[in-house]
């Protein structure tokens, strides 16, 4: 995009930009330190639930949910999946967009608890058994821990498995799973005060990491004062729409190829 600069228009003004852009970078790495401590917390505070965690119910929820679900269904060949995220931690907090992703379900199934709690595992199952049917899954992963599982959404039975986490803290209509059904009563009362230390310094640390994202986006706005006037957006509607056009060629190439 630099072919769009105005670079004489940007010669006033380098320094500045590239004053701000290390405050940008710091800012954000701050940022990601507390969210990085509020992970190690979380992890501590995940332990305590796992520890107390009954897997043999658990497993038969599992099993429970797979018959109702895809109960007309037999193993057969492979589906296919696309991951993606609902949540973000943004400037303006947390946001998720998992309420315009799920309506047209007809079938909901909340999973309702904290973390540790067999969310995950859950998710993890029905979705790997989905697959084995053959069916089209989409995966939504969660914004603190990637490679965990957020909800999962079956387009073509018209269903979607969500949680009620600790990030999000939505509240779903639909068939309501409390997870903490599945839990030890006895053992997190053991551990109650260390839990609610965990829960009291989670949110804490990732309130104050959000504070410095948003902080880095108002850098960030500065920023672009400076990148607006010295920028020919006729020049980058012409990139647009020469990305667009390559794309499209390549997309009618690779459907001929794939009939042969």
């Amino acid at each position: 995009m630099g072919e769009c600069w105005n670079e004489n228009g940007f010669k006033d003004c380098r320094n500045k930009i590239i004053s701000i852009n290390k405050q940008v970078g710091k800012t954000f790495k701050h940022a990601y330190h507390y969210i990085g401590a509020a992970k190690t917390i979380h992890d501590d505070w995940s332990s305590y639930n796992t520890q107390a965690l009954n897997l043999s119910k658990l497993n038969n929820l599992k099993e429970e949910l797979k018959n109702k679900i895809l109960t007309n269904f037999k193993v057969s060949t492979m589906g296919n999946s696309r991951h993606l995220f609902a949540t973000a931690f943004t400037p303006n907090g947390i946001v998720t967009y998992i309420d315009s992703i799920y309506r047209d379900c007809k079938d909901i199934y909340v999973l309702n608890g904290g973390p540790g709690t067999g969310k995950t595992s859950v998710l993890t199952y029905i979705y790997k058994e989905a697959l084995k049917r053959g069916l089209f899954v989409e995966v939504y992963h969660d914004a603190l821990i990637p490679e965990k599982i957020e909800h999962i959404v079956i387009p073509a039975l018209n269903i979607a498995i969500l949680t009620s986490n600790e990030i999000n803290q939505k509240k779903f209509k639909g068939y309501q799973i409390n997870m903490d059904n599945y839990l030890n009563k006895n053992m997190l009362k053991n551990n109650m005060e260390e839990i609610k230390k965990d829960i009291e310094n989670f949110y804490l640390l990732l309130n104050t990491g959000l504070k410095i994202i948003a902080k880095a986006k108002s850098l960030h706005d500065e920023l672009e004062k400076y990148y607006i006037p010295n920028m020919n957006f006729d020049k980058t509607e012409e990139i647009g729409t020469q990305t667009i056009n390559k794309i499209l060629i390549y997309e009618k190439d690779f459907k001929r190829k794939s009939i042969f």
